[in-house]
């Protein structure tokens, strides 16, 4: 893995060890990657970020390289917390760039939401055959995580997405190979979606 543009264009990131106790990491492609951050590119300066189910911390990093204010990693497995730390210190970030914690994604999301915190994008990229989605976007939803303008970005898998089209909530979805990556912003006006 590789950080593909901004201060840190050409750094390799650290990844774990194949294993057969660690569980499988599905890492976010250059592909996916590069076209998420060509979109978002002109407006990360300064914005706060979220990277859920952050893995080694590849998407945060990026974005930390394109120049966001701070990153905000949540992860559950201790093992990839600590990977996602040596990155970080590989590349030289400063420790007021981001914030890693380690827990559970609901707990996690509920501390950030009783402290007040706001995020600009929200990026999710959970296990496929979990079924997570639901309470990601309710959780982000409900606990106001979001600006007002803010994007909750989904990765989720293209032959089983979680919402259908025509959702008041999607802005934009792309799809690549098997996977679909879904933008949605909440600020539209209420109606129901029935899948969530």
């Amino acid at each position: 893995m590789r950080i593909i543009g901004g201060k840190y264009k050409g750094r390799r990131l650290y990844s774990m060890p194949k294993r057969k106790d660690t569980r499988l990491l599905r890492p976010t492609t250059d592909r996916v990657k590069e076209s998420v951050f060509s979109i978002l590119d002109e407006y990360l300066e300064g914005t706060r970020f979220l990277d859920l189910f952050a893995g080694t911390g590849n998407v945060g990093i990026e974005a930390i390289s394109r120049g966001v204010r701070e990153v905000v990693f949540v992860e559950s497995d201790k093992r990839f917390c600590e990977l996602i730390k040596k990155n970080l210190k590989s590349l030289g970030i400063s420790p007021d760039k981001y914030r890693i914690i380690c827990d559970d994604f609901v707990k996690a999301l509920k501390k950030l939401g009783r402290g007040g915190a706001k995020f600009d994008f929200i990026y999710a990229d959970p296990p496929y055959e979990k079924g997570y989605y639901t309470k990601i976007v309710n959780l982000v939803k409900n606990l106001n995580l979001l600006d007002e303008n803010g994007l909750l970005m989904l990765e989720e898998p293209k032959k089983n997405p979680f919402l259908p089209e025509g959702s008041r909530w999607i802005v934009e979805r792309r799809h690549y190979g098997t996977t679909t990556l879904t933008f949605l912003n909440f600020s539209q006006p209420e109606a129901e979606d029935s899948n969530v």
